[in-house]
Order: C-alpha cells, then structure tokens, then sequence
C-alpha cells in the first residue's frame, strides 16, 4: 500500500500545482483583463526578446526559441553529437485564448528541441508541468508590463 501511495503522490506532484485549470493551460499561463490582442502579442514579444527568444510566427500563436545550454545538448542530443555541433532549442509556443468580457488567457508549452533545424531529425521534448517555473515567470512578467501605465 505503501509503494501505491508514493506512486500517487509523485503523479500528482510531477503534474505541477495547477489544480483546476485545463489542460491546455496547466504548463503556465496568466489571466490579462482590459488589453486587446495586438497589445499583448507585443508585450509577449518584448518580454521573450528581453530574456534571449527569438520570435516566430504571427497568427495568433507566437513561438520563440533560443538556444539551449551546453547540458541540454548533451541530455537530449547526446555526448558524441554535442561535440560536432549538435545545438538543442528551447521552443515555447504561445497562444491567447479570449476568455469573454474582455478577459484573455495567455498560455504557453515549452519543448526542448534535440536536432533542431534537421527537417528529418528534429524532434520537440515537451517539458513537464513541474518544470514550468521559468516560463510562468516571464508570463507573469508580461502580465505585469501590460499593468504598468
């Protein structure tokens, strides 16, 4: 019974404390009220650039990348690869989603990124919700950009 327990407790707590919220928002995610999308997308834009992202993409869903550190090609491009050159990508893909009344949600999934810019090889690792800290930050940094007057 023991081993059930720990097994539980370690599902619940590997899923993050985001408790009532839906899935799609649960990685991380803030509650903006009173701007529209156009102010947002720009505050996101200038949030993730101030912190080393490059942004991509425009229609609604704004990604941004940046490299990885050395440790992150190695975890998830390999020893031998990392030392030709492999690079690992940090992705985050962006989305707002209007809530109604003026309310908008701005939520993200982070992926780290082994054999970035091989059209064949590439493949995204998303990021478990209980390593959402970073990225729950730099939204709540543009929630907090999009208050200031």
């Amino acid at each position: 019974m023991g081993f059930l327990s720990l097994s539980l407790f370690c599902g619940w707590f590997s899923t993050g404390c985001h408790l009532g919220q839906s899935a799609s928002s649960s990685f991380a995610s803030v509650t903006i009220s009173g701007k529209s999308a156009a102010e947002i997308r720009d505050a996101t834009i200038a949030v993730f650039r101030e912190n080393g992202y490059q942004a991509l993409g425009s229609d609604g869903e704004l990604t941004f990348e940046k490299e990885g550190t050395k440790a992150n090609s190695i975890a998830y491009d390999g020893l031998v690869n990392s030392h030709y050159g492999a690079v690992t990508i940090i992705r985050v893909r962006t989305k707002l989603v209007n809530l109604g009344k003026g309310v908008q949600r701005l939520q993200c999934q982070a992926y780290m990124v082994s054999g970035a810019g091989d059209g064949i090889m590439e493949e995204e690792h998303r990021l478990t919700n209980f390593r959402s800290g970073p990225y729950q930050d730099l939204l709540e940094k543009v929630a907090k950009r999009l208050k200031q007057p």
